[in-house]
Formats: structure tokens, sequence, C-alpha cells
């Protein structure tokens, strides 16, 4: 339905964050628009500077991850093409449930840029890992620093962090599945779809396999080729985590910034790396509403009334994100159109 209607992904993505941001603000009963323009304006501006920076070296720095990925891999890219893949997969996996748009749109672009298609899978496969193992690293860096955060969250919110790390952990073992035990992989998917097409979960079982088997011999190549790789990608590995570094630091430092007298700048960065952690246990465009939720409930330890923070740094770190990502990709569609003239 999304093939054939391409304007409803984003309509219902703005819409979704639309009905987001009314509830958020309905959870503070003194919540008014002249009151969050008023504390826009009494936030520090270093601390809005450096909140707006951290976004755009999240994006910078996922664009340079994956071309330490493929320079890896044997193929060079410049730096502008990095950050062309990255807006992509940011602002299609932004829009599209459970970020399925964000991989291929940065596949699209990659192979258009003379990179072998099996070169492309192989990387993002790689990105994916690097992405998802630098999750547990910010983790665990701020039960390191703050280990008592976790208490500050309720009972349902422990619950989605639980699912989050979870399901981050299947993926993990996935994808190391698919690179060095590709085998072990598919028969374990082959008995999920025989179990879902029992319990009429799955349908098409037999085209499904069809699939996973033409597959197969692809995965096989490129996972050949990830192992002989894989002690060179220690450079995307810190970019990964630098990215992810750089969008968990957006409302620590508006904290500490809109604060009379910051405290606890430990806890709050602890708390961000458990909402981060939180948001994945949703297949949500953006985690949208999920995020929001747990950042509201684990800052309300740290502040009285933490919405209009969370408004100002979700704003910063997620909606002003994705509206560059997409004037990015604009901007490159018309350059290119331009230049076929």
């Amino acid at each position: 339905m999304l093939k054939k209607h391409k304007w409803l992904a984003p309509v219902l993505f703005v819409a979704l964050v639309a009905l987001t941001i009314l509830v958020v603000a309905g959870q503070s009963k003194t919540f008014t628009a002249e009151g969050f323009i008023a504390y826009v304006k009494s936030v520090r501006p270093w601390g809005l500077i450096t909140a707006v920076g951290c976004m755009l070296c999240y994006i910078l720095f996922e664009g340079l991850a994956l071309l330490e990925t493929c320079r890896a891999l044997g193929y060079r890219r410049g730096w502008r093409r990095g950050v062309l893949y990255s807006a992509a997969d940011i602002y299609f996996s932004a829009i599209t449930p459970s970020a399925t748009g964000g991989q291929p749109a940065s596949a699209l672009l990659m192979i258009g840029d003379g990179i072998p298609a099996a070169v492309t899978t192989v990387a993002l496969l790689l990105n994916l890992l690097l992405y998802t193992l630098s999750i547990f690293v910010i983790t665990l860096a701020g039960l390191a620093l703050s280990p008592g955060a976790l208490g500050m969250f309720g009972v349902p919110a422990r619950l989605l962090m639980a699912v989050g790390a979870a399901l981050q952990l299947a993926l993990i073992g996935g994808i190391l599945l698919l690179i060095f035990k590709e085998n072990i992989f598919l028969k374990l998917v082959d008995v999920f779809l025989r179990l879902g097409e029992k319990l009429r979960l799955v349908r098409n079982a037999e085209a499904r396999k069809e699939k996973l088997l033409q597959v197969e011999a692809d995965y096989q190549a490129s996972a050949g080729v990830i192992r002989r790789h894989l002690p060179a990608l220690s450079g995307a590995f810190v970019l990964n985590i630098l990215q992810r570094l750089s969008i968990v630091l957006v409302p620590v430092v508006l904290y500490a910034a809109s604060v009379p007298a910051p405290r606890s700048l430990r806890r709050a960065f602890a708390a961000q790396t458990w909402v981060i952690m939180g948001s994945n246990s949703v297949p949500l465009p953006g985690a949208v509403g999920v995020a929001d939720y747990l950042f509201l409930d684990g800052y309300g330890a740290l502040m009285p009334d933490p919405v209009n923070l969370e408004l100002l740094s979700r704003t910063v770190s997620f909606y002003c994100c994705v509206l560059l990502c997409a004037v990015i990709l604009l901007l490159s569609f018309i350059t290119q159109k331009a230049s076929r003239k």
C-alpha cells in the first residue's frame, strides 16, 4: 500500500508526531506554548549550540562509519556521499515502521555510486551490527557512571527496556549467525516460518523459503568478505559509538544548560542511555511516543517538570534531524537533476 501511496508514510509520520506532542504537552498541568518559548529563551546559548552540534555529528558520524566500512572492503567515496547515505538512512528510518526503509534507501544511493550490490549488502549489514553493539556499549557506560539510574524509571518503563535489550541481543545474535554460521541461521528461520504457519501467523511460508534459498548464496559470499575484513573495522565501530554518544548527549547538555544548578549529570546521561535502549522495544517510526514516555518517566526524578526539556531535546535530536536529512536528500536530487540537463 505504501508503494502505491508514497505520500502516506510521511503523512502518517507527521500525524503521529503531532499527536505525540499533544500527549506529551498534556502531561504537564502548567504547560503552555508561551511557557515553552520562554523556557527555550532561558536555555544558555552554549547548550543550544552544543545540542545542535551533537545532532549534526549524529548525521556525520553515521556517514563516516559507512564510508570506513566501504573503505575496508576496498571502495573509497568522499565524505559528502557518506553524509547523503546517512541522511537517507535516518530520514527513511524515521518515516517507516520498524525503520524498514532506511537501509534500502542507503543501498540505492551506494549502488548508484558504483559500489557493487554485494559490497553494499555487506557494508550495511556490518553497519547494523556495529550500530547495535554501540547501543550496548553506551548503555554499559551509563550503567558504570550511575548504577542506580535504572531505579529512576517505573516498572512499565523497565519492561520496555528489557524487551528492547532482548530484541537488540536477538538482532546481534542473528547477524553473527548470518556472518559466521549462515546455515544455522537459515535453519532457525525455517523453523520459525513453519511454526508461524502452524499458528497462522505467517502466510505463504513456501514462497518465503524460496526467497531464503535465493538469498543464501549471496550471504555466503558476503560472509566470506566480512570474515576477511573484520579486523579492519575497528574504526567504523568507534565511529558508531561516537554517533550514539552524539545523540545521547543532546538532552544531557540541554539539561545542564537549562537548570540553574545542574546536578546528577551522570544520572542524566545514564537515564538517556536507558531511554535509547527502551525505545527499540516498539516498532514505531522513530520510536515516536515510546522515547517520549521513557524520557518523562526517567527525567521526572531529576527535575519537577521535564516536559519542556523533553520537547526541546526531542525537537533538536529527532524532528530537526529528520527535517535536515530530508533537505539534504532534496538538494541532492535537485542538483543531480540539474546536472543531467
